[in-house]
């Protein structure tokens, strides 16, 4: 039996096996152990039992026989059955050896097949002989003793069917308690999973379930936050979309396209004062003015599209031109600190670190109303440091200053490998500061 359900196990695929079948089996082949193991250790001791029972009948039997023996008369059969273990026979008579079928109705052939050799290997038939030359047999007879051990290994077998029921009714109870908060909480699952984060698990009147629940429910809130700060965050990506859209198209309608008109202008009139000297030098000075503003234009465009010079200037050169632009239309002090040979980084990574400063000056411009700010690049054990600190008025709470900036520059830091940390209080400015691992960017 226990072959049979390990060759079912091995031969069905364990995920397609439920945990309340894969523990019933477990239950039942433990079951199945204990039994065997128990029932070998029983049927070991009856035997000893069995053997002990027949050495006291034979002896009986023997001491009954010789009392006899000294009599003048045999004794008859009938004052002879009444002896319990042995059964004792006149040499001669049919089936002087062996157990008599009609006794062994109550006892299966496997038990006699386990007890009858060692019965034999302890019992050599005995034969006593009396004074009228009649000769009788005595050989043993396990009937009765085989019959209470069959009662008990009955009786076995009983108490542990029993246990076994019990212990497959208490699983399935608890397993059925433990299995409906399961489907419950892939119902809420599959719910969190099409995007109804409303979903939650009901409280229940077990300390481990409730936990389950708790946690589940955290995760709920934690999703239904995170989803509504993605919308918003979509929302004032759009917005900004919006107005970079039109930042440009206002830039090439009112500024470009004015200088455009202007030179077509300027040439109309070059051209109609051809034969006039002083009026041709003037348009050609107008022209000039109007491609220097255009060429002007251009390149503010294309800065604020793609910083240029990174590529053609490298990474310090380019953080040292943002800065000294920043100070120039700002007003305010910036203050570089820069290694004389910053890392050698990709073009996407320079791109993002060039980025995360521009945004960190265009936040301190905004909203810091600061006299100065320093900005420190400096590489140090494989690590490139880079802060910005100035001396505004500072944030009320750093933790709840999440603007569409500050995402930007959080989302930027991640693609660097590294966590934007930001340091403020109130009247003593803010620090956003970043380590970047080198090791982590060139691997």
């Amino acid at each position: 039996m226990v072959c049979d359900v390990l060759n079912q196990l091995r031969n069905t695929p364990m995920r397609s096996i439920s945990t309340a079948t894969r523990l019933t089996m477990w239950v039942c082949m433990a079951f199945i152990l204990v039994l065997l193991v128990t029932m070998g250790v029983m049927l070991k001791q009856a035997e000893k039992d069995v053997i002990r029972e027949l050495q006291g009948g034979r002896a009986m039997a023997l001491s009954l026989l010789e009392s006899m023996a000294q009599r003048p008369l045999s004794p008859s059969a009938k004052m002879l059955d009444e002896v319990r273990h042995v059964r004792i026979s006149r040499v001669g008579d049919l089936a002087t050896t062996g157990v008599p079928e009609h006794r062994t109705s109550a006892v299966p052939a496997w038990l006699l097949g386990w007890m009858q050799p060692a019965i034999d290997q302890s019992f050599a038939p005995v034969s006593l002989s009396f004074a009228d030359g009649q000769q009788w047999l005595i050989s043993p007879d396990p009937v009765d003793e085989l019959e209470e051990v069959w009662e008990s290994v009955l009786l076995l077998l009983g108490v542990f069917s029993t246990a076994l029921v019990l212990s497959l009714l208490a699983i399935h109870l608890s397993l059925h308690r433990g299995l409906k908060a399961y489907r419950q909480l892939l119902d809420a699952l599959q719910l969190i999973g099409v995007g109804d984060l409303q979903a939650r698990l009901a409280p229940s009147s077990q300390a481990e379930l409730n936990q389950l629940a708790d946690r589940f429910n955290l995760m709920a809130v934690a999703l239904q936050r995170a989803d509504a700060k993605n919308q918003q965050l979509t929302r004032a990506l759009m917005t900004l979309q919006e107005k970079e859209r039109m930042h440009l198209a206002h830039a090439l309608h009112d500024d470009l396209g004015q200088y455009l008109t202007g030179i077509r202008a300027q040439a109309y009139m070059l051209g109609e004062a051809a034969s006039r000297p002083d009026l041709v030098r003037q348009h050609a000075e107008h022209l000039l003015q109007a491609c220097s503003g255009l060429q002007r234009g251009f390149r503010a465009l294309v800065r604020d599209l793609h910083p240029v010079v990174l590529d053609r200037l490298g990474l310090e050169q380019a953080v040292r031109q943002l800065a000294g632009q920043w100070q120039e239309q700002q007003g305010i002090q910036c203050v570089l600190e820069l290694d004389e040979s910053l890392p050698r980084l990709g073009t996407e990574q320079r791109t993002h670190l060039y980025r995360l400063l521009q945004e960190a000056l265009t936040n301190v411009a905004r909203h810091a109303k600061a006299s100065s700010v320093w900005v420190r690049l400096v590489h140090e054990d494989e690590v490139l440091q880079v802060s910005v600190q100035d001396d505004g008025h500072g944030l009320r709470n750093p933790d709840q200053s999440c603007g569409v900036g500050m995402r930007s520059m959080q989302e930027r830091a991640r693609c660097l490998q590294s966590a934007l940390q930001v340091t403020s209080s109130p009247g003593m400015g803010v620090l956003v500061s970043l380590a970047i691992p080198l090791k982590v960017l060139a691997a």
